[in-house]
């Protein structure tokens, strides 16, 4: 049965501001108002009158109406007409928190996703990009963007979206002020605009392709922390931005979140930074050392000052990240100085009296800004003709010496933080060391010039008087008998100066102090040769190895050559003829010296009377003076005389420093 047809319409009427199906709830009560179910009835109108969101008071006045037509207590109806709004009530917060709590629930797992992304060790980049994703994800939103701030030069760049044109990342970029994303950056909190096209701060770039976007919320991304070292506070990051196609009317939990994830980011950022700058210090650190490593062994390797002092230089300017380095060497009296090494540049006279002023004040001078110190006012000049606009200059100390300085000079204002200058203090360390090094190897060569011409000199005179001593003994020998024990003794005495003599010729040469026993057999073999004039040919052969010697071993060493030479011819090889070998070779450390003949071959009458004094004074030698040992043998072949001493190499400074000129 039909509403129409049950219920007077004119009874109806008087219910006005119902929905058709409250209108039906009121048409069954009123129809049948015996009805045990019109508690039910009345529950669900009540029910539907809160849906329709009006008030309770009106809903009592249409209970008191209801309550007049069922015939019923008023207080009953109205009872249960509330009951049932209060139930809707009831349930509209129920389903309200469990949005929220759902909500809540997406934007833990959206901070997890982000603080997860924020440790990982994914580049920035990509970190930044999941962030984007994860903001859009969790507030159902069409675009998310992240920009950082480039504090160097004053502007947000674009480095992460979901939403926008992606090819735009690291190109698009805006001022602080600029735009409601630069305003907000500018300001230091979030702007909600709930339509941008009606906004004159909207900022439009083509690059973005954000033209059909209309709401928008930007978030400052600031670091409200203070860590060791911050000059200030507040330190901006970026800003990160959300925007929707439709309007939309963000809630305040939106921006608050938005708000928290900032702050994730800001700590995220920052600390990615500070990574970034202790990788760099540390591969810094390492590129200093290393540096340091090869100038010190440079140093230690080598007396070339040139080398040296442009390698500090150069590596100077590569590790201080300046334009150019110089080093001087000043006079002892700090009045002149003298370039010595320079990169990245040419020399201007007008930067002198700075130089002078660190090295008489034998302390570092800085000039930040040479366009206008009062100090040094001609060096405006410099600056605006060279491009010099920071200077630094850091005196070389030996001791209590100061012996030059080396500069640094940048086109960039600069200060030299305490490390910087702690590292120039150690390039200029190593540049007085080099100096000094240079300084007094010259001081060394140039006494080693003048005692090597005095030495020379004296071998000379010695070499004259021996040679002079010798040939009156021959004049004193001439006037004897042929023959006689006393002519053969001033013959034997003037070999023996005659090779004492050779060998002081020999040291008197530009290789002062030092020969070699091969020179030293020749000579006396040449002088041997000399006086067999008239007597059977004996062939002479030096061999072996060239090992020099000092001139205290040579005079020995000739000593027992000549004896063992005149033992040989004196025992028949003069009269027969044949042949004498002198060798040296180099045994375990030892010098093995044999003189060696093939004696007379057959009788040739008596030998000449020896007293034995030779091989006396050849077993001295070799014992007493070269600390070695003497042997003779003779075999089928040979008469063998061998020496055997250890070998000592002559000092060669001499020859060094010769050669060096």
């Amino acid at each position: 049965m039909s509403m129409s047809t049950s219920v007077d319409r004119q009874a109806l009427r008087r219910y006005i501001g119902l929905t058709p199906e409250e209108l039906e709830i009121v048409a069954e009560l009123v129809g049948d108002p015996q009805s045990p179910s019109w508690r039910a009835h009345c529950f669900s109108l009540g029910y539907l009158w809160f849906d329709h969101e009006r008030t309770p008071e009106a809903l009592a006045e249409i209970g008191m109406t209801l309550a007049h037509d069922l015939g019923r207590e008023p207080s009953g109806v109205i009872c249960e007409l509330l009951m049932g709004f209060a139930a809707a009530r009831e349930d509209s917060r129920y389903n309200e928190w469990g949005e929220r709590w759902q909500k809540r629930v997406a934007e833990l797992d959206g901070l997890h996703r982000i603080i997860s992304a924020a440790n990982s060790s994914r580049s920035l980049s990509a970190s930044l990009q999941t962030v984007a994703e994860t903001v859009a994800d969790v507030i159902k939103i069409d675009v998310c963007s992240v920009f950082l701030f480039e504090r160097d030069e004053g502007k947000l760049y674009l480095r992460a979206t979901k939403g926008l044109n992606r090819d735009a990342i690291g190109k698009m970029s805006m001022t602080l002020g600029q735009g409601i994303g630069g305003l907000a950056a500018q300001e230091g909190r979030p702007i909600v605009v709930p339509d941008v096209r009606s906004d004159h701060r909207f900022h439009v770039d083509p690059r973005l392709q954000e033209e059909r976007f209309g709401s928008m919320v930007c978030v400052p991304i600031i670091l409200f922390a203070r860590y060791d070292g911050d000059v200030g506070g507040d330190q901006l990051q970026g800003v990160i931005s959300v925007q929707s196609a439709k309007p939309r009317n963000f809630t305040e939990e939106e921006v608050h979140f938005l708000e928290v994830v900032a702050g994730e980011l800001a700590f995220f950022i920052a600390n990615f930074q500070r990574y970034q700058q202790t990788d760099e210090r540390l591969h810094q650190k390492i590129r200093e050392l290393t540096t340091l490593q090869r100038v010190s062994a440079a140093i230690a390797s080598t007396l070339d000052l040139q080398p040296v002092l442009s390698m500090i230089v150069e590596q100077a300017v590569t590790l201080s990240h300046v334009d150019r380095a110089d080093i001087f060497e000043s006079d002892e009296r700090g009045e002149r100085i003298t370039l010595l090494a320079s990169h990245g540049g040419h020399w201007d006279e007008r930067l002198r009296r700075v130089i002078l002023c660190a090295i008489n004040d034998e302390h570092p001078v800085a000039v930040v800004s040479a366009y206008d110190d009062a100090r040094f006012p001609e060096l405006a000049s410099v600056a605006y003709t060279e491009g010099y606009h920071s200077l630094f200059c850091i005196p070389l100390h030996i001791g209590a010496r100061t012996i030059g300085a080396i500069a640094l000079y940048s086109r960039a204002q600069r200060y030299f933080n305490y490390e910087e200058v702690q590292l120039l203090s150690t390039f200029a360390d190593d540049a007085a060391i080099a100096i000094e090094n240079a300084r007094l190897f010259k001081a060394v060569r140039d006494s080693l010039r003048v005692k090597s011409t005095l030495l020379q000199e004296m071998h000379h005179r010695v070499r004259n008087n021996l040679q002079t001593i010798s040939s009156l003994l021959e004049m004193q020998r001439r006037r004897l008998e042929p023959g006689s024990r006393g002519a053969a003794a001033l013959a034997q005495s003037a070999g023996r100066i005659q090779a004492i003599a050779d060998v002081h010729n020999l040291l008197c040469r530009e290789d002062v102090g030092v020969t070699t026993i091969g020179e030293i057999a020749r000579r006396i073999v040449d002088n041997v040769e000399a006086g067999l004039v008239g007597e059977a040919p004996v062939h002479f052969a030096v061999l072996g190895e060239p090992l020099p010697i000092s001139a205290r071993e040579a005079t020995v060493v000739a000593l027992i050559i000549n004896e063992l030479l005149d033992n040989a011819l004196g025992h028949g090889l003069a009269a027969e003829g044949g042949t004498i070998e002198v060798e040296t070779r180099f045994e375990g450390g030892d010098v093995v010296l044999e003189v060696r003949d093939d004696g007379p071959r057959h009788p040739t009458g008596p030998a000449r009377q020896s007293s034995g004094l030779g091989m006396s004074i050849i077993e001295t030698l070799a014992t007493a003076d070269l600390g070695g040992s003497f042997r003779f043998a003779r075999d089928e072949a040979w008469a063998r005389a061998r020496i055997r001493f250890p070998y000592i190499a002559p000092a060669t400074e001499v020859e060094r420093v010769t050669s060096d000129e």
